[in-house]
């Protein structure tokens, strides 16, 4: 399977360009709103853990890649890299169901917008939307590739998780994501503390997943 970021038109530059010099600390600011969420349920023993990334040669790799495990058991991810490098785990039904970095929002031109951290240097991304002259295009950082979230088969019903969510997983959702999993004591000032996911499996099924952050990386967890 090919895995990347699938943004079209004129933004994809400019999106790309976003993703690669993004500073951390400030993109993630807009998570704040996990914490108000509730919990999906507590999940079972864990069985194994795998390592998101690692150090020298491994740290764009899961270690292990591949887990078998029993209807029922459950696996948790966790970072032990060194310095501040965040992964994700992130099943997907299907590939348009990747999610870009950042994503354009089309607001009214007189919409203002006043930064909430105290900064003297900062700027919203803005562009023409020449689709509606009376509207104009910010670029802000997606929910649903940095926050933890499931989306179910519909792609309607959208269910955001607390940081380190013990979630229980069928294995029809459309999508679930861990959120940005930091090395332990590493999380920046402001965001989340997530540095952990656990997920407890309850069907049979070879079940595939990567990091919407590093796209090459890649799993699976085969449960029997």
């Amino acid at each position: 399977m090919t895995i990347g970021f699938y943004i079209s038109g004129e933004f994809e530059n400019i999106m790309i360009t976003r993703i690669m010099t993004v500073n951390a600390s400030l993109l993630v600011f807009s998570l704040f709103v996990v914490f108000d969420v509730s919990y999906q349920g507590e999940a079972n023993a864990v069985s194994s853990t795998v390592g998101t990334g690692g150090n020298g040669t491994d740290w764009d790799k899961y270690t292990p890649q591949n887990v078998t495990i029993n209807a029922g058991e459950s696996v948790t991810w966790n970072n032990p890299m060194q310095v501040a490098e965040p992964h994700t785990v992130t099943f997907v039904k299907d590939k348009e169901m990747i999610p870009p970095l950042f994503a354009p929002f089309s607001v009214p031109n007189n919409t203002e917008f006043t930064s909430a951290v105290p900064a003297p240097n900062v700027e919203p991304s803005i562009i023409p939307d020449n689709s509606n002259p009376n509207n104009k295009l910010v670029i802000v950082d997606n929910l649903r590739a940095s926050a933890p979230v499931a989306v179910d088969s519909s792609r309607t019903n959208v269910t955001h998780l607390p940081p380190n969510s013990n979630y229980t997983f069928t294995g029809n959702e459309s999508y679930v994501n861990s959120g940005w999993i930091w090395p332990m004591g590493q999380v920046p000032p402001g965001a989340p503390p997530i540095t952990s996911f656990t997920v407890t499996f309850e069907n049979p099924g070879t079940f595939h997943y990567m990091c919407v952050i590093h796209p090459w990386m890649s799993g699976t967890v085969t449960v029997t």
